[in-house]
Parts: C-alpha cells; structure tokens; sequence
C-alpha cells in the first residue's frame, strides 16, 4: 500500500516501545522484530503499543480541532485553525490535522493486527491469548470507528502487513461498519467484567462502544440496519441494569466528574492513560510529543496578558486559546445556570491575583478577584481589576481584541512539573453518564418516548444538585429540571434537545463533530448543518459550511502515493 502502510510495515518490525508505567505493567523493549513477536513478551509489547497509540487522539490536538472546533459548541479562538473551524476546502486539504487521524489509525490497527495473529501461537498460557486478542480487537474497533466517522469509506486491513504494497483500495461504510461489530462482538465474551488496570478493555467498555457504534450505524444513509436502535439500546442498558456488577456508579455531584486525580472512579468507563513518569508519558523532548496531553491548554484564554497582577501558573494553565465556547453555548445551552448547576461546574470565571507587588490597582492582594466574567451584561458590582460581559470575549463586537472567555475546566491538571509541560493525567474517553444518553435517544428512536425521557432525567436531576444548597433547595431544583424535559414525541425536536443535553453534558469531550455529523432530521439532514445554519447566536461557519463537509477530506500523500489512485471524498 502507500507510504502509510510502508509506515505500519516499519512501525512494527521496528517499533520503539518507550512505555513504561505501573497502570499496564509495560516493559520497555527498544526494537519490536518479527522473532520477538512470535514470543508472549513480544505480543505484550505489541499490545501495549496499541494501548500507547490511544494517545495519538485522545489529548492531542489534531483530535480536538477534529471534533470540537467549527462545531455549534465551539469557533475558533486566536490561535485556532482558520481551516478547521471555517471548514475552508483549501485548507482543509492541507492543514496536517486533518490526515494525522488516518495516518496515525493505520499504524494502530497493524499493531493490532499483530498482535490477533501471533497471540494464539506465542506462547501464552490460552486465557492471557484470548484477552490478549479481546483487546487488539476493541482497539482495532475503535480505531476503524473513529476514521469511519470522519473519512467515510476506509482501506480495510484485518491482516497483519508484512510486504509494503502501493496499492489501496477503499471499501464501503457499510462494510467497515460490519468488520467494527465483528470485532467488539468477538471481543465481548473473553473481557473481564471489572478491567484489571486502569485503562484497560474491559466489559463495561466494549458494551459501551458496541452502544454508540450501533446508534451511530443507525442513521447512517448507506450502512444502517432496522435493529441498530435497538442493539445500542440493549447494550446501554446491559451496564446501566447491572451498574453494580460493573462497578459503575454516577456522582453525585458533576463537580467531582472532572476533577484531577479522578479519573478512576466509578463514572469512568474507559481513558487513555498517563502519569507522572515522562517516558511513560512520551515527554522526551527529543520526540515529536505528538502523544502529549496538551488537553488543557486549548480552550483557555490568554488571562495573562490582561491585567498587572495575573501571571500564569500551574492551577490556571497554559493558554493556547485555540478555540472558545460559542455564544450559542454559553447564552442558550447554559442559559439556565440556577437549576442546572453544569455551567460554574464546567467554565472557569474567576481569575485570582496571585502576583500582587505588581497589581495595576492598589489594594489588590493575592487572592482578590483579578477577572471575572459574570456571563450577563448587567451585572453586580464587584472588587476585580477586570470585568468582562459576554459583549467583550474575543470575537465579539466590542472585545478589543482581547483574550477573554470563558475556560473550560475539564482538563484541568494541577499535577504538571512546570506551567508549560503538558498533562500528566489519563485522559477520560468515556464515562458512565453517556450512557444514559445513548439509550435514551435509541429509546426515542424506538418510539418509547417516556422511557427516554425517564433515562434523560436521571442525567438532568443530578445537575441540580449544588453542594452549597439545602436539600430542599436541591429537590426544588432537581423538579423544576425534571419537569422541563420535553415529551420526546416529535423526533425532530427531540433529537435537537438531546443533542442540546449532551453539550451541557459533554462540551468539550473530544465527541461533539462525530454527534453532530451522526445525527440526523427525519428528512435525512445531517445536524452538523442543520445546527450550524439555523441556530441563533450564530456559529461562525454558518456561511462556509457545505454539504460535502459531512466528511474529511482523505489525505492528499495517501493519494499521491498510491498507484491505483485511490478516491478522494466528494467536494474536495
């Protein structure tokens, strides 16, 4: 094949494994050769690898602008790609972002594949070869989930590739489709119910993907199948009626879903792991760092250089302000910010000053309110050295300029060595809550609307819950949430609502493009831009977006490399 699969072909018979961690036992191996691979040493190395590449997508960047920028939740910010957020055809032909997806996929699944052909014949005692291959196929499932969503029809590769070829050949949704199934059916009978690391496959996690791979499919104009609905209600359900068997379990309080250090509770379905150890992490400074956690840095504003008396530091982050919430989100979504607790739990919006010998105001100590955006024009005085009014963030009309937002906070790391190092934290791919939302809106599909809207509310009562309320405060709130959901009998309006719910949910979470182009109205209009055409305040691609978009553009090298002339994706 082309210059990608001559990549996978040199990534696994040289692969450098530099993972090293307590969470999956990994042990180091500079040179992963043919030999090695035939030994349980060498398909553990294997397998690591593939758990290692997870980090390629999840907390980095070319993921984030992938599937959260040019979206209803999120436009670009200062430094944000023109491209991806304006979804201008020429520079999304040749903005690096949009192909690391397929390049980086392609090495993941021949890793994969290595280690479903020699985990059998290693060596291995037949219990650890049977999880073994579990695992490369969740993985390899997951992989061809993510590509199949972006870029449509896909080279299948269920075989591991030894002899570089240039020739590709795509094959149809429809089939990628059936191979992903395949793959988490087959996996789902040798997976532990309770995963035996952090961050490993396991039932929960498989019952999961098998439930978002199945409502997806369901709406897909080519692929779709009439039981879809109900096969992604069926395995919602199967965690959500045996939580207990699972060890699966809500918060109370959406405070504590995000917070750092708890990325192994109960909530949590599935991450891409990371810690302290720089090695484990992929820090060296002599790589690429494209594996980094940089998850932090990118919905921030640039608070530093608004006032004297707010400098950066660790709890506040790194800026890079590449995108910034849409007025959308934060006037319409979040407009409810006394019942629905989600918008102070999700948005940072105070600044401290914690640099007070140089305040621009007197009086000001450490401590004492540097920024704060009260998300209303009219608002309360109060002692800052700075207020912003929503008319004043970056992109409107009367921002100067200026840096200012506000931060989402669910990457917060307060465990990094230095302000500029990326993340040291797992980063969450899935959790428990979703759930609740998948089967709801297969439920509503299913034409049990009242079971839908009962799944919904479970979601919805725990964001009226504030720790700093009584609990007849709390029960008020929960009622007046609860009674507001709507009926769910009109789809259409029913689909715009849970789509609506998953943003209070879900901003940010590295999904809302893949939600967005997944969903559709009962005429068959993708959301992603029914959404971005209608809605008011509107999203700023409004007028750039085109049909054709519903897709990435396939990457040009794979093209060009290829002899059969592989096919680009309509429009481009």
């Amino acid at each position: 094949m082309s210059k990608i699969i001559k990549n996978l072909i040199l990534v696994l018979v040289l692969v450098v494994i530099s993972s090293c961690s307590k969470v999956l036992e990994e042990e180091p191996k500079s040179l992963l050769t043919a030999k090695y691979l035939e030994s349980p040493s060498g398909v553990l190395s294997a397998l690591y690898s593939c758990y290692s590449d997870l980090r390629y997508f999840y907390g980095g960047e070319s993921a984030m602008s992938m599937t959260c920028a040019g979206t209803d939740e999120f436009q670009r910010g200062p430094d944000g790609s023109q491209g991806l957020n304006m979804y201008s055809n020429s520079e999304l032909l040749t903005n690096g972002q949009v192909g690391t997806t397929w390049n980086w996929g392609y090495i993941a699944i021949n890793t994969a594949n290595a280690v479903i052909k020699f985990a059998p014949t290693s060596g291995m005692s037949a219990a650890d070869a049977k999880y073994a291959v579990a695992q490369a196929k969740f993985l390899r499932a997951l992989w061809y989930f993510n590509m199949v969503q972006l870029y449509g029809d896909l080279v299948l590769n269920l075989q591991f590739i030894d002899a570089p070829t240039t020739e590709a050949v795509r094959t149809p949704a429809a089939q990628i489709y059936e191979a992903i199934i395949k793959d988490l059916e087959e996996a789902k009978p040798d997976v532990p119910s309770r995963p035996p690391q952090q961050g490993r496959v396991w039932a929960g996690s498989v019952h999961y993907l098998l439930a978002k791979v199945y409502l997806t499919r369901a709406a897909h104009p080519t692929a779709k199948k009439a039981t879809d609905y109900q096969s992604a209600y069926d395995n919602a359900m199967v965690l959500i009626n045996n939580a207990g068997t699972y060890g699966l379990a809500l918060h109370k309080d959406f405070a504590d879903v995000h917070k750092p250090r708890n990325e192994g509770s109960p909530e949590i379905i599935f991450t891409a792991e990371r810690n302290k150890d720089n090695t484990f992490n992929d820090l060296d400074p002599n790589v690429s760092g494209n594996k980094n956690n940089r998850s932090s840095f990118f919905f921030r504003p640039n608070y530093s250089a608004i006032v004297k008396g707010l400098i950066r530091d660790i709890p506040n982050g790194r800026p890079w302000h590449r995108i910034r919430p849409t007025n959308y989100l934060l006037e319409v979504v979040f407009q409810d910010r006394t019942d629905d607790t989600r918008y102070d739990k999700t948005f940072q919006t105070v600044w401290l000053v914690n640099d007070e010998a140089n305040a621009e105001k007197p009086g000001f100590k450490n401590g004492d309110t540097a920024v704060w955006l009260p998300g209303y024009e009219t608002f309360r005085n109060a002692k800052a050295l700075r207020i912003f009014p929503p008319s004043q963030y970056w992109g409107n009309p009367s921002s100067a300029g200026l840096s200012m937002y506000p931060s989402m906070r669910k990457y917060d790391d307060i465990d990094r060595p230095t302000i500029a190092d990326a993340s040291v934290r797992p980063f969450v791919i899935w959790r428990f809550a979703e759930t609740y939302l998948i089967a709801a809106e297969a439920a509503m599909y299913l034409n049990n609307p009242t079971q839908a809207r009962s799944l919904i509310n479970v979601i919805r009562a725990r964001a009226g819950y504030l720790s700093t309320r009584s609990d007849g405060m709390n029960a008020m709130a929960v009622k007046r949430l609860t009674e507001s959901t709507p009926s769910l009998t009109d789809k259409d309006a029913g689909i715009n609502f849970i789509l609506e719910e998953r943003s209070r949910e879900l901003c940010g979470e590295y999904m809302r493009w893949f939600d967005l182009a997944r969903t559709r109205l009962s005429n068959g209009t993708p959301l992603l831009m029914s959404r971005i055409r209608t809605l008011t305040p509107d999203i700023p691609c409004k007028s750039t977006i085109q049909d054709h978009h519903i897709l990435r553009p396939i990457p040009q090298s794979q093209i060009d490399l290829t002899t059969n002339k592989i096919s680009q994706n309509p429009g481009y």
